[in-house]
């Protein structure tokens, strides 16, 4: 009989509160009895975060093991090899927690995160897919982030949901989407800021199969729908970097003489996604991959609310 997550998960807590209590012992015994730092080679470690870690992947390899079933064992070792991906990228992600403490604690031990956070592992375990992986590590810490806000904690839900049913070229899609109708990168004031946004976040984006079925299945997905009208990609620019743009000979010369600009014109022109709209799951996806391209930290209140 499969152990149940309430019980599996004051196993892993008691181990995890045994654990704690033997550091804490040795970090008394050297930094003295009112110390809280922990020490490992001269580095400090984050007790929460290490805990919220080590109960993700915990929970996870023993519901994913019960989810596979019998299989063989070449087949066990991929999806260990799979996990070991997933977790190691969760760890480098998880400096990105807001919450602490009673809070942090109170987000994971809940039943819809322990769900979404199975969900995730299952994916993470089918496919050894490091992008994916980036991509769900991603979005789970989002998840915490926003745990108390109904509507960001559905759509993060959904898109963890969603991510391992499109492809990277379709994550490039939604993301240029994204960045070129729904945002606004600060502090662009000379053609020289200009050009470099362009090459820090359009130029990964622009290359990707240009099919009918890319964009018919992220429609299918919810991530994106179709409309009949469509946006100027050049009245967009003039919109959002006026201020460098006096006319409209000016950001055509710039545009014309930027490699990666004459990409975007051309796939803009070409394709239907000069039509496209994202859903609020294609804004979750898109935000949070975008956020591992440019390392900026986006806010999509304004998207949502």
């Amino acid at each position: 009989m499969l152990m149940t997550i309430k019980k599996l998960w004051a196993k892993i807590t008691a181990k995890v509160l045994n654990s704690e209590n033997s550091k804490n012992r040795t970090t008394n015994n050297s930094s003295g009895v009112n110390s809280n730092d922990m020490r490992a080679k001269g580095d400090i470690v984050i007790n929460n975060g290490g805990m919220v870690l080590y109960s993700i992947e915990e929970v996870a390899k023993q519901l994913v093991n019960s989810v596979f079933g019998e299989l063989s064992q070449e087949t066990k070792a991929l999806i260990a090899i799979n996990q070991q991906s997933y977790f190691q990228i969760l760890r480098e992600e998880i400096v990105g927690i807001k919450k602490q403490g009673d809070e942090l604690k109170k987000t994971v031990d809940s039943p819809d995160f322990q769900y979404i956070s199975k969900q995730a592992a299952i994916s993470a375990s089918r496919s050894s897919s490091a992008e994916l992986h980036k991509n769900l590590a991603s979005l789970l810490i989002h998840r915490i982030n926003h745990d108390q806000e109904d509507l960001k904690k559905i759509m993060y839900d959904e898109a963890i949901t969603v991510t391992p049913k499109i492809t990277l070229d379709q994550l490039k899609i939604a993301t240029l989407c994204f960045v070129i109708k729904h945002t606004k990168k600060n502090g662009i004031t000379t053609p020289a800021l200009f050009h470099q946004f362009l090459i820090n976040a359009i130029k990964p984006l622009v290359d990707f199969k240009n099919t009918n079925i890319q964009f018919a299945h992220l429609v299918y997905t919810g991530c994106v729908t179709l409309t009949v009208s469509h946006h100027n990609l050049v009245d967009i620019f003039k919109r959002h970097y006026g201020n460098i743009f006096k006319d409209d000979e000016s950001l055509k010369t710039l545009l014309l003489n930027d490699e990666t600009a004459i990409k975007l014109l051309s796939v803009w022109q070409e394709t239907p996604i000069k039509r496209m709209e994202l859903t609020s799951i294609g804004i979750a996806i898109a935000s949070s991959y975008l956020e591992q391209i440019t390392k900026d930290k986006i806010d999509i209140d304004c998207l949502i609310n």
